[in-house]
């Protein structure tokens, strides 16, 4: 039998993160009208000093060293406070710099020397040295590396390669997004083989995201009183948040399964992080869906958070590959589990 529950050397990983996160980034920090007080982006060389960038980076680079399963649970502490995703992306630049053999490159990234961020293929970009494409910048700027999660791997390659970003309108206004063409563009690493890993720390995000929600939910029903009782004691509010809960416990046991069959270099490896990705992404959406409902007026306003986790669990499924991709994925490696077993 194999045991999901993190280690207590994990725990302590998860403690560590998840109360430093607490305290630097709260979520109280996005406030309509008003700026936060602290950025990702100021607090940068903060970040890597905490070990953010590096965490399952070698020790060669700069990085700690732990494997792909701290590393998830350390992302899903990083999605609960609504981090941006610039953080996951740069842990994930650091692997693809790495792979490439650009040690050097990967070592600045460990140490907060070099920002990264997300791009979205809005035109594939292709899997050869020459790259063409449209893309989304998801929260960059000038001098920024950008890691795009291609269906061929991560790809690593300097923003200002591209043609002039130009701002656009974003469902999320504390991510800035832009758009942006790549023009027989060479990226400086490719990295097939991190697909997986990739796709499952965008699950760990999810599962982040659910399980933040689910928490807004709890805490709301337990406190907020409809006719002399918490609404939480009301069946219609109880078994929505029972649901939350039952999505939140198999997106963290497929995602965890997921995890360490990465880790030990399983065949089903890239099976069961599709798997996570699904769940994980059904559970961030619906949670989300549903807390924002069992708040009532107050979860759609804006001063509420439940909005930015909604968006985010689109964002994170997005990066991931979407769900059709990872429905494909499924029936390929089923398919091919049959045909073997015959």
């Amino acid at each position: 039998m194999i045991d999901l529950r993190p280690s207590p050397d994990q725990q302590q990983v998860i403690d560590s993160i998840g109360g430093y996160l607490r305290r630097a980034f709260p979520v109280e920090r996005f406030q309509p009208g008003k700026a936060p007080e602290t950025t990702e982006r100021n607090a940068w060389r903060e970040l890597a000093q905490q070990g953010f960038f590096g965490l399952a980076a070698p020790e060669e680079v700069g990085g700690a060293g732990f494997s792909v399963i701290e590393e998830m649970l350390a992302q899903r502490e990083m999605a609960r406070t609504l981090l941006s995703p610039s953080v996951l992306a740069a842990g994930l630049a650091a692997h693809v710099a790495h792979a490439a053999g650009l040690n050097d490159l990967a070592a600045a990234i460990v140490a907060g020397e070099r920002h990264v961020a997300f791009g979205s293929e809005i035109d594939p970009l292709g899997a050869g040295p020459v790259l063409d494409g449209i893309l989304h910048l998801i929260d960059s700027q000038a001098g920024d590396l950008i890691v795009v999660m291609t269906a061929g791997g991560p790809i690593l390659f300097e923003r200002d390669e591209l043609t002039e970003p130009a701002p656009i309108a974003g469902m999320d206004e504390t991510l800035a997004l832009h758009r942006a063409e790549a023009r027989s563009l060479r990226a400086l690493a490719q990295a097939p083989e991190l697909r997986s890993r990739s796709t499952l720390l965008c699950a760990a995000a999810l599962l982040g995201t659910a399980e933040a929600a689910r928490d807004l939910a709890v805490k709301h029903a337990g406190i907020r009183e409809q006719f002399g009782k918490p609404i939480g004691a009301f069946q219609a509010v109880a078994h929505h948040c029972a649901d939350m809960e039952l999505r939140a416990r198999a997106a963290r046991a497929q995602t965890a399964f997921a995890a360490i069959a990465l880790a030990d270099g399983r065949t089903d490896a890239a099976f069961n992080v599709s798997a996570a990705a699904l769940v994980s992404s059904d559970a961030a959406i619906r949670n989300a869906t549903m807390a924002i409902r069992v708040l009532g007026a107050m979860g759609f306003t804006a001063e509420c958070a439940l909005h930015l986790y909604l968006k985010r669990s689109h964002l994170y499924e997005l990066l991931a590959g979407g769900s059709r991709v990872h429905c494909a994925d499924l029936l390929r490696h089923d398919g091919a589990s049959i045909r073997a077993a015959d």
